[in-house]
């Protein structure tokens, strides 16, 4: 049996038709190519995605389909890598080429490309972080009960290697507004305070975290900002440049409907002296792409499919994106709102809530409730559960979900109450 794989193969295994746009030259998705019309757009949007059409998926916040188009560069990037692996690293990896993929992911964020370097995830940066800074016995990381595991692992790593002291802020019950949520982490930092650690949003309710207003309080107080910006691109819209953070990590698997595998850490130019490089040879090169982007070297076909969901995104409008997400949340929470006894975990204040919509069942196995719905209604949507204060049922919304398959979700439900 021939074991090789054409290009026409994988296309026609991918669906040609929706492929024939990444074939056609640098612009991948012409405005001639999106349809005008709001309900032709989404069906369009979600016909882009790789993802079984028997499903509903809404966990885009575990991960989301990659796009077609990003799918097949990133087939032909890795044909052009086994070919002629050199020639394809010198290709790729070139500092004109460098500059051009570093460029295209700075404009997206918000930032100068030194500030930028590309990860193989959220995690992967944050530890990058963890392990750079100079800490001492004694010294503080602030961090809520909300953050997620991979974040904060690489701190708790550090405090049993160094003797830092993990500070755990308890952030119980329903967010009301901003300025509450503020308050609290300002009653939380002591004079030992070095690092703050604050999701973009959080993967437990949905919560888009007052960033501005969190790292201008640790700028002021001397203290280190770090976000976990695995939620953030693609669900909100934001510049780095307006946020203030020293660090920021995160991943273009979920809403931006990149590969698995490819993030980008941001360290504010004038903060990266203060976090150690990855790399020996390292200390006297210049830029956070060098400094801490040892990793990229393996991800050649990544960051060229990257390129395409980024074009993606400004090509469909991310106002247009973002309104929609909010569009499915509302009427997301007005359905849910139909069940007896359930209780909505996520904020509903604008400039908290998101596309992700926490909610608890009265008297029910959260657990159970989620593996049922996916293996019996073809319904995937998260179990969340978070130390001992936080266990719910996460629905998180994509621009290519429609309001059919959240009808779907709470009939599901309803069943299994």
């Amino acid at each position: 049996m021939n074991e090789s794989v054409s290009r026409r193969t994988v296309i026609g295994a991918l669906g040609a038709s929706a492929l024939l746009p990444s074939l056609a030259g640098a612009q991948n998705f012409p405005a001639s190519l999106i349809p005008a019309g709001s309900r032709d757009l989404w069906n369009w949007v979600r016909a882009q995605l790789v993802l079984d059409p028997g499903l509903a998926w809404l966990d885009t916040a575990g991960s989301g389909p990659a796009l077609r188009a990003v799918m097949v560069r990133e087939y032909r990037s890795r044909e052009r890598q086994s070919q002629d692996f050199r020639r394809y690293q010198a290709s790729v990896f070139s500092p004109d080429a460098m500059t051009r993929h570093l460029d295209r992911v700075a404009t997206f964020l918000g930032a100068a490309p030194d500030e930028i370097a590309f990860t193989s995830g959220s995690a992967d940066g944050l530890g990058i972080v963890a392990r750079g800074l100079d800490l001492q016995a004694g010294d503080e990381v602030l961090v809520s009960s909300h953050e997620r595991a991979d974040a904060v692992g690489p701190w708790r790593i550090e405090a049993a290697r160094r003797g830092i002291r993990l500070v755990e802020l308890p952030q119980d019950g329903m967010p009301a507004a901003p300025e509450a949520i503020v308050g609290q982490y300002a009653g939380a930092i002591t004079p030992r305070t070095r690092v703050l650690l604050v999701s973009h949003v959080r993967a437990t309710d949905g919560t888009a975290m007052p960033l501005a207003e969190i790292c201008a309080l640790a700028r002021a107080n001397g203290i280190f900002s770090v976000v976990d910006g695995a939620q953030g691109p693609g669900l909100v819209d934001f510049s780095l440049s307006d946020l203030g953070c020293d660090a920021y990590s995160t991943a273009f698997h979920r809403w931006i409907n990149a590969s698995w595998g490819v993030g980008a850490l941001f360290v504010r130019r004038d903060a990266q002296a203060r976090v150690w490089p990855v790399a020996e040879d390292a200390p006297g090169a210049t830029g956070a792409q060098a400094r801490y982007g040892a990793s990229a070297r393996h991800l050649g076909p990544s960051i060229e499919g990257l390129a395409i969901a980024l074009e993606f995104q400004q090509a469909v409008k991310r106002v247009r994106l973002g309104s929609r997400i909010r569009e499915l949340a509302a009427y997301c929470r007005l359905q849910l709102a139909t069940l007896p006894g359930v209780q909505i975990l996520s904020p509903s204040h604008p400039s908290l809530a998101t596309g992700i919509v926490s909610l608890r069942l009265p008297d029910r196995d959260h657990g159970a409730v989620v593996r049922a719905l996916a293996e019996q209604d073809g319904t995937v949507v998260a179990h969340v559960q978070q130390g001992a204060g936080f266990d719910a049922i996460r629905v998180s919304l994509h621009p290519g979900n429609d309001p059919a398959q959240i009808d779907r979700c709470v009939n599901a439900l309803r069943r299994h109450l």
